[in-house]
């Protein structure tokens, strides 16, 4: 929701993008007010974990006070350069550095209609992906969507992640279940990456764009969805006849 009395609020940035910041979180009524809604959306939770009980502002302060003390997780806003507001939240969580790893998730929760608004979702992966990696020094980001997700799970592989594999039936809401594919960055693909991208993973918007446009439309998501699931009641199939004969 933009306001009216525009450049009133201010954001702590801590990391400055090309279309957006990545900010940190406050506990004011103003940025709860907002962010404790996306919650109880039942569109924006289709995928996610909330959307079960409704969520109220007080339990969002809490959360938002708990990323005061939990050295494992990261959490920032996504705003908009030249928005007073914020669209989403990214985040780094099961932060474990002996394992060098974590993982990342992203919520957008308002839709704005503005010239850029394609690249929001994209630069914040890109920009806290780097940060997970130059910065926390992980060696690998973990990644999972449902099923229905797939063009962002083909579009993330421009910023080094790679698919890994199909969930079966790994999430559920309500009665239905959803399939969901997993991916991560590994360091090495984040190097090849920036090395060839001056130092940035996010390559500038109008890189970004012709990049989309190059996709392929067979990707080897794609392929596992329509291989792996067959492949696998094939071969059930087959030894479950020979245990039972």
């Amino acid at each position: 929701m933009k306001d009216d009395s525009s450049k009133l609020h201010k954001y702590d940035v801590f990391i400055s993008g090309e279309t957006i910041d990545l900010c940190v979180p406050s506990d004011d009524e103003w940025t709860l007010s907002q962010w404790f809604r996306w919650f109880n959306n039942d569109k924006i939770t289709t995928h996610l974990a909330q959307g079960i009980y409704p969520n109220t502002l007080n339990l969002q302060r809490k959360y938002c006070n708990t990323l005061e003390v939990d050295n494992s997780r990261i959490a920032l806003l996504i705003k908009p350069k030249n928005y007073d507001g914020f669209i989403g939240i990214a985040s780094l969580s099961s932060i474990n550095l002996a394992q060098r790893q974590c993982d990342f998730a992203m919520v957008i929760g308002e839709r704005i209609d503005a010239k850029g608004s394609l690249f929001y979702g994209l630069e914040a992966k890109a920009l806290l992906t780097q940060h997970a990696m130059e910065k926390v020094g992980v060696e690998r980001v973990n990644s999972s969507q449902s099923i229905d997700l797939i063009r962002w799970q083909n579009w993330q592989i421009l910023f080094g992640y790679q698919v890994e594999g199909l969930l079966r039936k790994k999430f559920r809401k309500g009665n239905k279940t959803y399939d969901v594919i997993v991916s991560s960055c590994l360091l090495e693909d984040y190097e090849k990456l920036v090395n060839v991208r001056d130092g940035n993973l996010w390559p500038g918007k109008s890189k970004m764009f012709q990049l989309l446009k190059e996709l392929p439309d067979q990707t080897p998501i794609t392929e596992i969805i329509s291989w792996l699931p067959n492949k696998q009641k094939l071969h059930w199939q087959k030894i479950f006849t020979k245990e039972f004969k």
